[in-house]
């Protein structure tokens, strides 16, 4: 009876070690969430910040997208040696042609959104595609792109390039009124010489 005690004694304090990991890793995972959430742009109340808030949101920005981009190059990496472990020709060719088409998708998919977003503010919407690094906007695993970066570097593009964006009104040229005849009825042969003779008496 002494050894089925000191079993669940012992089964105890593994669950209460189990357990406490748990409740570690549960705080890592919501410091990570903070973490991403910190990092991740908010443009919500970036007009109500000063100079100096403008300037920490830019860096913090930048910092975003350096980070971003550096994930990607890792993941590449990765990719790239767990390509070259020992496996079958067939096997890092079939992988290979996947990253290819994924990426001409997510490169179709990116410049569809960018046409779609530039489409009222810019003049002409594929203006947007030749002035924007596209390989700065990231395709999501449900193939969503980050509608607030798109809509980021169209503005960035109108106030970089001001007159590529649309013109507002209805495009027509307005008529100089003060050129050419002003309206009124055209006096004849007759109403001249009439006029004419008045002026001479």
């Amino acid at each position: 009876m002494t050894d089925a005690a000191n079993t669940s004694d012992s089964t105890d304090t593994g669950d209460d070690i189990f357990g406490e990991q748990d409740d570690a890793h549960d705080t890592d995972v919501d410091s990570d969430a903070d973490t991403d959430s910190e990092l991740a742009p908010d443009d919500d109340g970036a007009d109500e910040l000063g100079d100096k808030g403008k300037r920490a949101l830019e860096s913090m920005k930048s910092k975003w997208k350096s980070e971003r981009t550096r994930r990607q190059q890792l993941e590449a990496r990765v990719a790239d040696l767990e390509s070259k472990d020992g496996d079958d020709d067939d096997a890092s060719r079939q992988r290979a042609a996947d990253a290819a088409a994924l990426a001409k998708a997510n490169s179709r998919i990116v410049r569809a959104e960018i046409r779609a977003a530039a489409a009222g503010k810019l003049s002409d919407p594929a203006d947007a595609l030749s002035f924007i690094d596209l390989d700065q906007f990231e395709v999501g695993e449900d193939g969503d792109v980050d509608q607030d970066e798109i809509a980021e570097a169209i503005t960035d593009l109108v106030r970089r390039k001001p007159y590529l964006a649309a013109q507002s009104g209805t495009g027509r040229p307005k008529p100089d009124r003060s050129q050419g005849a002003r309206g009124k009825s055209t006096a004849t042969t007759a109403d001249r010489f009439a006029s004419a003779i008045d002026n001479l008496l």
